[in-house]
Formats: structure tokens, sequence, C-alpha cells
């Protein structure tokens, strides 16, 4: 029979990447709003959904979308305008890259970089769809896409390094994770 505490090490190795991503979403927003854009393309790279989409594809499924709800928060927090847009869109943004992860089986591959371009131009639509929706506006709707699309390019760049010093955490982290497999084999042995 299990103990109570079965798991125990394994679920706490996972917190460490769910706060360290915390951490970063604490962080990457206010940098977000401080970096220039490019000078000639009017468009910067998002960090915080190169952040959700990372966490969404490495993390389990109700950490990963509350992480995304919280970065989201934070972000409508720190810009002017109404609390939703962007907790709808960081959610939207881990609900599609949870569901290419699972539907894919890409568990063990490294970090894909197109799924953090995908990640960045599902916030930044469903963000400015929410807005316009709100403002009851729709003229200028099409105008936008391109730089949605350059900002996603950017962020699958930026993703290639962060990528892998994330995969580079977690393989520490799991370098030093308890062994479960030897309590499994008593168990069987004695039923």
């Amino acid at each position: 029979m299990r103990w109570l505490g079965a798991g125990l090490g394994r679920k706490a190795l996972y917190t460490v990447p769910a706060l360290l991503c915390l951490l970063l979403f604490v962080v990457a927003t206010p940098v977000q709003m401080v970096l220039p854009n490019l000078p000639l393309l009017r468009v910067k790279p998002d960090l915080p959904a190169l952040l959700i989409a990372y966490a969404a594809f490495r993390l389990p499924i109700i950490v990963s979308f509350g992480l995304a709800a919280a970065a989201g928060f934070w972000r409508d927090l720190l810009t002017a305008g109404p609390i939703g847009p962007s907790v709808f869109a960081f959610t939207l943004a881990a609900i599609l890259v949870f569901l290419l992860r699972e539907s894919l089986s890409w568990r063990s591959l490294p970090f894909f970089p197109p799924l953090a371009g995908l990640a960045t131009f599902a916030v930044l639509a469903s963000s400015h769809a929410v807005r316009l929706l709100e403002l009851r506006h729709w003229g200028g709707i099409a105008a936008a896409w391109g730089e949605f699309g350059i900002a996603s390019a950017l962020t699958a760049v930026i993703s290639f390094p962060v990528g892998w010093a994330f995969d580079w955490s977690f393989r520490l982290l799991q370098a030093k994770a308890p062994e479960e497999q030897e309590e499994d084999l008593v168990e069987i042995e004695w039923l």
C-alpha cells in the first residue's frame, strides 16, 4: 500500500520550474513594455508568450493554465484598459500549445520554436480582437496581422536559446528526481 506522500518529491520538482516560470513572467512583462521596437518593423518579440508556450509544452495541464492566467492578469494590471483580454489570450495560447503537444505526442522532443511563434500569434491576435470587440471598432483589423506575423517569427527566433536553457534546467532537475521504481516492485511482490 502506498503511503500518503508517495510521489511528493516528483511533485515538488514540478513546482520549482513553475515557480521559476512565474518569477520570469513577473519580470518579463515589464521588460516587454520597455523593450524598444525594431526600427523599420515597429514590432518586438513577445517574451511572456514565449514563456507561456514553454510552460504549456513542458508542465502539467493545471500548472500551465494557472501560469497562463496569472501572467495574463499581471499583464492586464500593468497595461491600461480592462482586465480580461490578456488573461483570455494567454489561456487560449496555453490551451493551443497543450493540445498540440498531446495530440502529436511531443513530450520527449526538445522545445519546438514554431510553437512559440504560434503561441505569440494566438496571444496577439486574440487580445487585439477582444479589444476591438470591446471598442466596437472593426475598421483596421487586417492592418495588424502582418505585425503579428513578424512578432511571431521574432519570438520563434528568440525561443532557440531560451528553450535550450529551460530544457537544460529541466534535465538537471529530472536527474535529481527520486527513484520510485523500486517501491512499485515491492508492491508487486506483496501481491
